[in-house]
C-alpha cells in the first residue's frame, strides 16, 4: 500500500459512497479499505453532513460529502482510466470554473424546464470570494449552488442562512461540497408569497459576512409540482403508521409520516430502520427530552444504482405507472413531545411527472421493550488489547452473553453471543445497550452481526475513566412492513 494508492482511493471514495463505483473499480476500493484504516475513516466522513448546523443527533461531527449523478459516473470513468494506465489525471479540475453540482440527476427536470433562478454574483468574505451561481426554489426544498475561491482551508466552512422579505427565517437541511470549492446547500422551501430572499454567508473564523439579496418568484416552480394529502393509515403490531402529506417537487419528493403506539410503561420506544429507539422522556412538568435524527442508506458496494429498492431496512418506493424504483435519499425523524410518538419524512428522488400511482413500502420498525429487571455490568475497560468477560443479560426469551470487551482503533467493542431466538432471523431482535462513563449514559452504538449467533456492539468513543458500566436498556422486536398505494 502506497501514498499514491491512498490518493487514488480518496478521489474514488465520493463515487464509491453512492454505489457508482462498479466492476474492477469497486473491487479495487474494497480491497484497499480492508487494509487501510485511514481511508476507512475518510469513507465514514462522506456519510455525514457537511455543516454542523444540519447534522443529526446520532452523528454530530460536521463532514463533507461528494456529489451524485452523472458527475460521479464521469469521475468513475476517469478513475478507471487512471487505475489501468497509472496516468495522473486531476479529475478534480474537470469542468473547472463550473458548479459541478448541476450534474446531479435530481436537478435534471428543473434544468430541462429552465426553472433555476440565475444569480451569478460574487462578494468578498475575508480571504475568500463567494459566488452564488443559481438557486432552485423547489416546493420540496430550496437549493443554493455556490463556489468559494480559493478552496476553504483546514476546518473552515461557511454557514448559510436565509430570510425572505416578509421576515421569515428558513431552517437549513443539509449541505455537500466538492474539494472545498463547489457547494450545494439545501434549506426549507420558500413561501409562495416571497418576492425576495436574502442569503447570508459567515464563518466563526471571519468577523464579517457576505450577503446576497435575490429577487425570486416561487410560483414558477410551484405550478409544475404537486402536493398531496393521502391520509393513509396502517397497523403493524401495536404501532399505527400514517402517511399524511406528500410534496412532489422537481428535485425531490417528500412523504411525511407519523408513528404512534400505546404509551405503556414496558415500551421503551420505536426504532426506525436500524436506528436506536426514539421516545420522549416525560418529567413532572411535561416532556424533558426530545430528539431528531437523519439517516441515509449506505451504498451497496460495487452495485450501480444502489439504494433503489435493494433489500434492506429502508423505505422503498416504486413508480407503478412507469415500472421503476425511486431512490431514497434520507429519512428524517423527530419525537413528538405531545403524543410521545414519532413524526418524520422520507426524502426520495423526484417522481416522474407522468406518474399516476406509487407504491410506498414502510421501513423496518422495531418495537423496543424494557427487560423485567434492570441489568448493569460494572467493569474496568482494558487500556489495550481485550479482556475476557462472562456476563449474561436476559430479556424475555433471549440471553446475551458478553464474552469479551476490546479496544479497536480507538473504539470500545463488546462481543456477545445470544440464544433463545428460536428460528427467528438474525435481524429479528435488536438489543439497545448503553455505556456509562462518569455520570453519563451514552447511547447509539453500532451493531454488527458476526458469525452464527454472535453480535458486536461498538461505541465510537473511549471513556475518560477505566471504570465504566454496560446496561441492556431494551430490546427491539421487528415489526411487519406495510405497503401504501398512493394515487396521484
Amino acid at each position: 500500500m502506497t501514498d499514491r494508492e491512498c490518493q487514488i482511493i480518496r478521489d474514488l471514495l465520493p463515487i464509491y459512497n453512492d454505489g457508482e463505483a462498479g466492476g474492477a473499480t469497486g473491487e479495487f476500493v474494497e480491497q484497499h479499505l480492508e487494509k487501510c484504516a485511514g481511508c476507512r475513516e475518510l469513507l465514514a466522513t462522506y456519510r455525514q453532513p457537511v455543516f454542523p448546523g444540519v447534522s443529526d443527533a446520532t452523528y454530530s461531527t460536521p463532514k463533507k460529502t461528494g456529489f451524485a449523478g452523472r458527475f460521479r459516473r464521469v469521475a468513475a470513468l476517469a478513475m478507471v482510466i487512471l487505475l489501468f494506465t497509472a496516468t495522473a489525471i486531476a479529475w478534480a479540475s474537470y469542468n473547472a470554473g463550473k458548479n459541478l453540482a448541476l450534474r446531479d440527476p435530481s436537478f435534471q427536470q428543473a434544468e430541462k424546464m429552465d426553472l433555476f433562478t440565475e444569480v451569478n454574483k460574487s462578494k468578498k468574505l475575508g480571504p475568500y470570494v463567494v459566488t452564488v451561481n443559481r438557486v432552485l426554489l423547489d416546493t420540496a426544498r430550496t437549493t443554493v449552488f455556490y463556489q468559494v475561491e480559493p478552496a476553504m482551508e483546514g476546518g473552515d466552512f461557511l454557514e448559510v442562512s436565509m430570510t425572505d422579505d416578509k421576515g421569515v427565517n428558513y431552517q437549513p437541511r443539509s449541505g455537500r461540497g466538492l474539494h472545498s470549492k463547489n457547494f450545494v446547500y439545501d434549506l426549507e422551501p420558500v413561501n409562495l408569497d416571497a418576492e425576495k430572499i436574502t442569503l447570508t454567508f459567515n464563518s466563526d473564523s471571519i468577523p464579517v459576512e457576505a450577503r446576497f439579496t435575490i429577487p425570486v418568484d416561487p410560483t414558477l416552480v410551484a405550478q409544475n409540482t404537486r402536493e398531496l394529502y393521502p391520509n393513509l393509515t396502517a397497523q403493524t403490531g401495536p404501532v399505527e403508521l400514517s402517511i399524511d402529506r406528500a410534496v412532489l417537487g422537481l428535485s425531490e419528493s417528500i412523504f411525511f409520516f407519523r408513528a404512534r403506539w400505546p404509551l405503556e410503561p414496558g415500551i421503551a420506544g420505536v426504532g426506525v430502520e436500524t436506528a436506536p429507539p426514539m421516545y420522549t422522556e416525560m418529567g413532572p412538568n411535561g416532556p424533558t427530552i426530545a430528539e431528531t435524527r437523519i439517516s441515509r442508506p449506505l451504498p451497496a458496494p460495487g452495485i450501480k444504482g444502489a439504494n433503489t429498492g435493494l433489500p434492506g431496512p429502508w423505505a422503498r418506493m416504486v413508480d407503478l405507472t412507469n415500472g421503476k424504483k425511486v431512490k431514497l435519499r434520507e429519512t428524517r425523524t423527530s419525537t413528538d413531545t405531545i403524543t410521545g410518538g414519532i413524526d418524520g419524512a422520507f426524502h426520495f428522488n423526484a417522481v416522474d411527472p407522468s406518474a399516476r400511482e406509487l407504491e410506498l413500502t414502510s421501513p423496518v420498525l422495531y418495537l423496543y421493550r424494557f427487560p423485567e429487571q434492570e441489568q448493569v455490568l460494572e467493569m474496568e475497560i482494558p487500556r489495550e488489547g481485550e479482556k475476557t468477560v462472562n456476563k449474561i443479560f436476559k430479556w424475555g426469551p433471549l440471553s446475551y452473553t458478553l464474552e469479551k470487551v476490546a479496544l479497536e482503533d480507538e473504539k470500545l467493542a463488546f462481543y456477545l453471543e445470544y440464544s433463545g431466538a428460536g428460528d427467528k432471523p438474525s435481524d429479528y431482535y435488536r438489543p439497545d445497550f448503553r455505556l456509562k462513563a462518569g455520570k453519563i449514559w451514552r447511547k447509539g452504538p453500532v451493531l454488527e452481526p458476526q458469525d452464527g449467533s454472535r453480535v458486536k456492539v461498538t461505541f465510537h468513543f473511549l471513556p475518560d475513566t477505566e471504570e465504566t458500566a454496560l446496561k441492556l436498556r431494551s430490546v427491539g422486536e421487528k415489526l411487519e412492513r406495510v405497503e401504501f398505494k398512493i394515487l396521484l
